[in-house]
């Protein structure tokens, strides 16, 4: 309902600007802009298909329409603003609660895909699953780790990889893009900037034990500058080995440590996700801000 009174309050301000100055004229004829008014023409059809789009199509249709009308500020100009103050009150297109609700459907889709059991058709999971958050980056906006994910997902032709044996660590997938080794290109793959962690393996036993083969350690500094930060990294050697117990339902593997706490990975064909809140710390040098992060880490089967 909010949507149609602003629209019908659109409407009015578009018909004014395109049927200004009526009265009669009595002097040298002047030719109408064919293109000015065929861009009018143009954003008048798109306001009609916006007003009536369903919540499947506000997106497609509001994009179309604020494109129309910056189509028309650029051939016929907008002399009081009215135009341009239509098109910022668009936004971005994307609709908050269409959007909260996607997100639900992605995690449903999700959880559904990673209790997968022998029992379930895998294909349809992963098919429901990608789905469902190729519409979350729909209408929510694009984002590197959905994109992430669903490449993951691949043609959803599951690979009979087993467990047990080892993974070695290929990726910390985030949801933002920084260029940590100040090389002027941006990635939402730290791994690929730090050169740190390039022998960090787990070890699954087929008796439901492991271990984890820890053999560096990052300390992460930034301080910042005009265009954003210059990171600093200084890669410690370590060894540590950490033992576990491990076991595995559907697509989801479950590693309790010797404190008795439990995390659980994600399966899916050849790579193991697991995802750890502010796993990518950097401490500021200048003052006592901090940048962390989320962080998804990726490993591939040996």
């Amino acid at each position: 309902m909010v949507k149609k009174i602003f629209m019908l309050f659109a409407f009015a301000i578009l018909f004014m600007a395109a049927n200004c100055d009526n009265e009669p004229y009595e002097g040298e004829i002047i030719f109408e802009d064919t293109a000015c008014i065929e861009a009018i023409e143009t954003t008048s059809m798109a306001l009609g298909n916006f007003l009536n789009a369903s919540e499947e199509d506000y997106f497609e249709f509001c994009s179309d329409y604020k494109e129309a009308l910056l189509n028309q500020i650029e051939i016929c100009g907008d002399e009081d603003g009215s135009l341009q103050l239509l098109s910022d009150s668009l936004d971005d297109c994307y609709d908050d609660d269409l959007c909260a609700e996607a997100i639900e459907a992605s995690e449903i889709a999700e959880a559904n895909y990673n209790n997968y059991t022998e029992d379930d058709n895998y294909q349809q999971l992963c098919e429901a699953y990608k789905s469902a958050l190729e519409y979350q980056q729909e209408v929510c906006g694009e984002s590197v780790v959905l994109e992430s994910l669903i490449l993951g997902l691949g043609d959803c032709q599951q690979e009979f990889v087993e467990t047990p044996g080892d993974w070695i660590l290929v990726g910390w997938v985030t949801d933002s893009l920084r260029d940590i080794d100040n090389d002027g290109v941006v990635t939402n793959n730290y791994l690929d900037e730090i050169d740190c962690y390039n022998n960090e393996t787990i070890t699954f036993n087929t008796d439901g034990t492991g271990t984890m083969f820890l053999r560096s350690y990052a300390d992460i500094t930034f301080t910042p500058n005009e265009d954003g930060e210059d990171f600093f990294i200084d890669c410690n050697t370590i060894i540590e080995d950490i033992a576990f117990t491990w076991y595995q339902e559907g697509n989801s593997v479950f590693i309790t440590d010797s404190n008795g706490v439990t995390t659980q990975y994600f399966r899916n064909g050849n790579s193991l996700f697991v995802a750890i809140d502010d796993a990518f710390y950097a401490q500021s040098t200048v003052d006592d801000t901090f940048i962390a992060e989320r962080i998804t880490f990726v490993y591939n089967k040996l």
